[in-house]
């Protein structure tokens, strides 16, 4: 073994502005050697930390590398952990369009979403199927969800073995097959059967009977324009909903994860809850905090998200909660439907969802961080850190630590450009944020020590990503 760290050849080297755990070095120097982090040594060449056990003082200047990156007054970054990504909702995204729009957005591991057509994942078979089209086709890791249907609770302890990183249910009937509506008792026995796993149990929290008997009666009264989705899904739809899984997960000590929150009223409840002993997260998603219920008449289905938009005065409120710590997680809630489906005269008729894991660390930045409404850490704690710790993938992913997945982002903060479709990655064509001016653009995304986008281009090929199993319940 070397005498000392630095007396090793390093397979990568980057000088910049180093997220390093919950704070930031000037001018730190980032050492990569294989896959992981080997290291991390501050302007002040002082060492941090290492893959070995021994310290040092010698200069930065004096690290060997086969490659060096310098990003001087750039941010280097954990790679982002996306939430809640749909890659297989829609027959026509699939893993590789998802993956390289998250390696151009810096998401360096994607947590899938279950509710796959047209049956979702529910059962070690249709598992294994979904693990063997990410080795094909990934660019970026993924992490995977199972699903859980009325028929299926006996499934769960099999889907964990499988290596699933959580479950999602969902307590609105969004589609009979694909993502049906939980029952009362049925839910109370998976969240059991899940507890016992040790995994969370996300839910779509939307009341099914309050949004179906509303949808129904504006149909008849001829109410279909944009803000009449809005209309009929009230706020009560989601806490009443938020309300029932926070007492269920309170009655059998499950883990639980609010997914997409709307409301600040919903993270209120979560945070009595919490104060009582239930293990609850939450997570929001930037079509929450950047756009409200007066939107709608601009930009129509496009906007067409379960739950829905909210008026103005919650996204300020939002933000703040992100601010505080309030809320865990930021997700894209990423659902890429052709225009085809996002432009029918009929509000109702129109698919729920947009596109969004390529534009969510730059929304977060741009929209936050550059605004002055969250910090650089909390922008990695809300991205990166906290999925990672919720989904038992820390620390492999999340952060930059010795031994750690070489994930990492680096981001220019003086960098300015306008949001357009036409020069983003994803196969959907289209973005509701098309127009936005934007402040501080990603360069460079690595995942496991491989530059996988640069300045515009997809470096990595179908097949590097892997799928990555929990860690940790």
């Amino acid at each position: 073994m070397a005498e000392h760290p630095f007396d090793v050849v390093f397979d990568l080297a980057i000088t910049g502005d180093v997220c390093f755990g919950d704070h930031l070095i000037r001018g730190g120097t980032l050492l990569v050697n294989g896959e992981r982090i080997a290291g991390v040594i501050d302007s002040g060449n002082q060492h941090m930390g290492s893959s070995h056990s021994e310290k040092t003082g010698n200069r930065a200047e004096k690290i060997e590398a086969k490659q060096f990156i310098n990003a001087k007054d750039k941010l280097v970054l954990p790679g982002v952990i996306d939430s809640h990504v749909h890659s297989l909702s829609f027959p026509g995204e699939g893993f590789f369009n998802s993956t390289r729009s998250a390696a151009a957005g810096g998401v360096t591991t994607l947590i899938d979403m279950p509710v796959d057509a047209p049956r979702g994942i529910a059962d070690p078979e249709t598992l294994n199927k979904k693990i063997s089209l990410i080795e094909r086709e990934s660019v970026a890791d993924v992490a995977l969800l199972g699903s859980v249907k009325n028929e299926t609770i006996e499934q769960i302890p099999c889907l964990a073995e499988g290596g699933v990183c959580g479950f999602k249910l969902s307590l609105f009937d969004t589609d009979p097959d694909r993502f049906p509506r939980v029952h009362d008792g049925q839910m109370l026995e998976a969240f059991s059967a899940i507890a016992a796993t040790g995994l969370r149990a996300g839910v779509h929290a939307e009341n099914d009977e309050i949004i179906k008997y509303l949808i129904a009666k504006c149909i008849r009264e001829g109410k279909t324009y944009p803000r009449a989705h809005c209309e009929t899904r009230p706020v009560v739809s989601e806490t009443e909903s938020v309300l029932k899984a926070l007492e269920f997960a309170w009655a059998t000590g499950v883990r639980l994860h609010l997914y997409h929150v709307s409301h600040t009223r919903s993270l209120q409840l979560a945070q009595l809850y919490r104060g009582q002993g239930t293990a609850v997260t939450s997570e929001t998603c930037p079509h929450y905090l950047l756009f409200s219920e007066e939107d709608m008449d601009r930009l129509g289905a496009r906007i067409r998200i379960n739950p829905p938009v909210r008026k103005r005065p919650e996204a300020d409120l939002l933000w703040h909660m992100v601010a505080a710590g309030a809320i865990d997680c930021v997700s894209s809630d990423h659902a890429p439907w052709p225009p085809d489906r996002k432009s029918k005269p009929v509000i109702f008729d129109n698919a729920s969802g947009c596109p969004g894991v390529e534009t969510l660390l730059p929304l977060l930045f741009s929209e936050g961080v550059a605004k002055g409404r969250i910090s650089v850490p909390i922008l990695t704690k809300v991205l990166s850190g906290n999925p990672a710790r919720i989904f038992g993938l820390f620390p492999k992913k999340g952060i930059l630590l010795p031994g750690s997945d070489a994930d990492i982002v680096i981001l220019d903060p003086a960098s300015t450009w306008t949001m357009k479709a036409d020069e983003l990655h994803a196969a959907a064509g289209w973005t509701p944020y098309e127009g936005m001016e934007m402040t501080g653009k990603i360069e460079t995304t690595i995942i496991r020590g491989k530059i996988v986008f640069d300045r515009g281009d997809i470096k990595a090929e179908k097949g590097y990503g892997s799928f990555v199993r929990p860690i940790s319940g």
